[in-house]
């Protein structure tokens, strides 16, 4: 390289590594319900979900109906400051039913390659339905979620329709492992059961395989829901929440609706071996869309950290797991339906908290932003939170 050369590029390596340290210094490293969207007045986003790339962006979707535009879609927000700011980059429209994609987003980042998508491939899916069809599709995008390109149909169910015998697919969720692309979901149109939740798996993104049970029930009326996954490196197992309606299974912990249940398995794509434990603290549990992440921080088996519905604390189990070893925690990021939680890549001990609408809110009140937040685990675990801050 010559002398001039080798200086243009020294200096812009500095420059831009200035560049970087000046913006770490301008926010705070932890802050409170920070607004990524806010959608106008008659209109409602919720269920947040999020991933981060491997080069440290993070992408954040919600579903939403913009009232602009007949069909909905997932916006896709980018963030290159650890959540400080947040940049609309794209939209991810339905590109082959003709429905729109209007709830339940879910988002990855290809650790692999895996068919023809190399490593780093953004991947997405959601259920785009209507009158006649529930569909989860998957949709990929090679430029870090600025483009998006349809890749194949994983299940397809009838109508949207909570009814038992009605047949439509909810909720996906999805769980790159070995090699394998798993695409979890909530199923009804097993005649055996009015709703399981089950994943199938596909090495090359276009082909699946058949539908495996992870959680079944004997009883017809019980219906498991909202599956998320994480892992638990410590261990080298896997965890997998769920929601199991009383009213189903004839069960009522502290009176919640939808408390929460888990899994704690060898292998992902596993989960129907494993056993389900009600998530109990001492005087709790969570009630309906359950999200888990683990933390390494701050040390030994690490920490899982369970967000519900209806709750604005959070459960952590810094024991694997353990039953009897879950504590509810208070955090001052807001509740809302679904929310989605994410630990930073860089800094385990920095936990994010995305949440959108409660179920309840209407979109006829007051506008409510999608926002996140972002807390200390070692703070959290040693009681330095409250709700308020």
């Amino acid at each position: 390289m010559h002398l001039l050369g080798f200086l243009t590029v020294s200096l812009s390596v500095g420059l831009a590594s200035a560049a970087a340290a000046a913006a770490d210094a301008t926010h705070p490293k932890f802050f409170t319900n920070r607004a990524i969207f806010t959608p106008p007045q008659g209109t409602k986003a919720s269920y947040p979900r999020i991933t981060e790339l491997s080069d440290g962006t993070i992408l954040a979707t919600i579903a939403w109906r913009d009232p602009k535009v007949g069909l909905a879609y997932f916006p896709i927000f980018q963030s290159k400051d650890d959540g400080w700011t947040w940049k609309h980059i794209s939209n991810l429209t339905d590109q082959v039913n003709g429905l729109g994609l209007g709830s339940q987003p879910a988002l990855a980042e290809l650790p692999f390659k895996i068919g023809k998508y190399p490593k780093g491939t953004v991947l997405a899916s959601g259920n785009s339905a209507g009158s006649s069809s529930t569909n989860i599709d998957l949709y990929a995008s090679l430029n870090k979620g600025k483009n998006w390109e349809f890749v194949s149909n994983v299940a397809r169910g009838g109508r949207p329709n909570t009814t038992n015998g009605a047949t439509p697919v909810w909720e996906p969720f999805i769980m790159p492992y070995e090699k394998t692309m798993g695409v979890f979901y909530s199923d009804q149109r097993d005649p055996l059961h009015g709703q399981k939740l089950a994943h199938q798996e596909s090495t090359n993104l276009k082909d699946w395989g058949p539908v495996i049970n992870d959680v079944a029930y004997l009883n017809y009326t019980d219906r498991p829901g909202m599956t998320t996954i994480a892992h638990i490196p410590t261990m080298d197992k896997w965890i997998f929440t769920y929601e199991f309606p009383e009213h189903a299974g004839g069960i009522n912990w502290f009176g919640n609706q939808y408390p929460i249940y888990y899994k704690i398995v060898n292998n992902p794509l596993d989960f129907r071996y494993g056993d389900g434990f009600p998530l109990i603290a001492s005087d709790s549990t969570g009630n309906g869309s359950p999200y888990v992440v683990w933390s390494s921080a701050p040390g030994g088996n690490g920490t899982l950290i369970v967000s519900d519905a209806d709750t604005q604390e959070v459960w952590t189990n810094q024991e694997v797991g353990r039953p009897d070893k879950w504590v509810k925690r208070q955090q001052p990021g807001k509740s809302a339906y679904s929310r989605a939680l994410h630990v930073s890549r860089k800094t385990p001990d920095r936990l994010y908290i995305f949440s959108g609408a409660t179920y309840d809110d209407s979109a006829s009140g007051p506008a409510i932003p999608y926002v996140v937040t972002t807390i200390s685990i070692k703070k959290l675990l040693a009681g330095g939170y409250t709700n308020q801050g």
